[in-house]
């Protein structure tokens, strides 16, 4: 038990007392931190509080306040290299979704690093509704699905463990699991509120366990309906297209008929002025035209300085000979062709 500890990160995980007296059950110290720089803790639990930090149990880590989450979690691993030894495992228990990064971190300085992600504890209400990790949670980290293999279980036995000793045992044998990682599951069981520590006795909650083994892990009725609704989708858009082929050819037939085309792009012909026509004509003339709009309003005052050069861009852009896309000037095929 000496050469592992708990970093618990306070954010959005409001501690308590029993919270603390649990870890102790298994851990020889506690390093808590919050990169907000403040926690609150129920008055009562104040003096008891105050007993672990002076006793070195709990160890209180400074903090950073920086724009990159990793610069904050480098002072947090910075602290620990200087408190304890690279051989000591760290179980780091967050509800931070970037507490991933802090476990990377701990492992490239030489740490063994395991991650207990935890629900966000905003408020109690919430607490109790969020108790139970998502699906794609459980299904996306292994150990929460050994803990949900193990509720199911649990909801079939006629007795269960009493004890922590007892727990680990019927880890053991039920999942298979290595004694190190039933030490690891009954940590993370007691963080989810699963179980309840009082000295070396447990139970489990009643309601909790109910909402575990009432989860359901088949994402085929999920997965099926969404997946059958995008085909429906494409398959209803070929018939469409497959049905109505004959009659898109027919209409795009018609809007690129030789009439249709002459028609478009001579419609703005008799409203150009000969100032225009001359205008486009000298751009055409030229092999590398201006790209920079300023440019090309200082070229058309130089060829045309008795000419208004602002009211003559602007009815080039209106008749859509030029685009303004806000950084270049585009030519359009219509200037070319006419």
């Amino acid at each position: 038990m000496s050469n592992k500890v708990v970093l618990l990160d306070l954010e959005n995980n409001v501690p308590s007392a029993q919270l603390f007296r649990d870890i102790f059950q298994h851990y020889s110290s506690l390093y808590i931190f919050n990169r907000q720089g403040k926690f609150e803790l129920p008055l009562a639990d104040l003096t008891e509080f105050a007993t672990w930090v002076s006793s070195g149990q709990i160890v209180v880590l400074d903090t950073l306040t920086a724009t990159e989450k990793e610069f904050e979690y480098a002072v947090i691993v910075g602290q620990l290299l200087a408190l304890i030894d690279l051989d000591t495992h760290v179980e780091l228990i967050s509800s931070d979704e970037s507490s991933q990064i802090l476990m990377d971190m701990l492992i490239a300085s030489g740490f063994n690093c395991s991650l207990i992600q935890v629900e966000r504890d905003n408020s109690k209400e919430i607490k109790q509704k969020n108790i139970v990790p998502s699906v794609a949670k459980i299904l996306a980290n292994p150990q929460l699905t050994l803990v949900k293999k193990y509720c199911d279980i649990l909801g079939k036995m006629s007795g269960k463990p009493n004890s922590i000793e007892r727990l680990k045992n019927s880890l053991i044998n039920t999942l298979q699991v290595e004694a190190e990682q039933s030490e690891h599951l009954v940590g993370m069981m007691i963080n989810l509120k699963l179980v309840k520590c009082q000295d070396e006795h447990i139970s489990f909650r009643k309601k909790v366990l109910k909402q575990w083994i009432q989860v359901d892990l088949t994402q085929d009725n999920i997965a099926k309906p969404a997946v059958a609704s995008k085909l429906e989708k494409v398959d209803a858009l070929l018939s469409k297209l497959q049905t109505n082929s004959q009659q898109i050819l027919d209409d795009l037939q018609q809007q690129h008929s030789v009439q249709s085309i002459q028609s478009d792009l001579f419609k703005n012909f008799d409203k150009i002025d000969p100032v225009q026509m001359e205008v486009i004509q000298k751009l055409n003339q030229m092999k590398s035209k201006p790209k920079d709009i300023y440019e090309l309003r200082d070229l058309l005052e130089q060829l045309f300085p008795k000419s208004d050069v602002r009211l003559l861009l602007k009815e080039m852009i209106d008749k859509g000979y030029i685009y303004w896309n806000g950084h270049s000037v585009i030519y359009s095929h219509e200037m070319f062709l006419n």
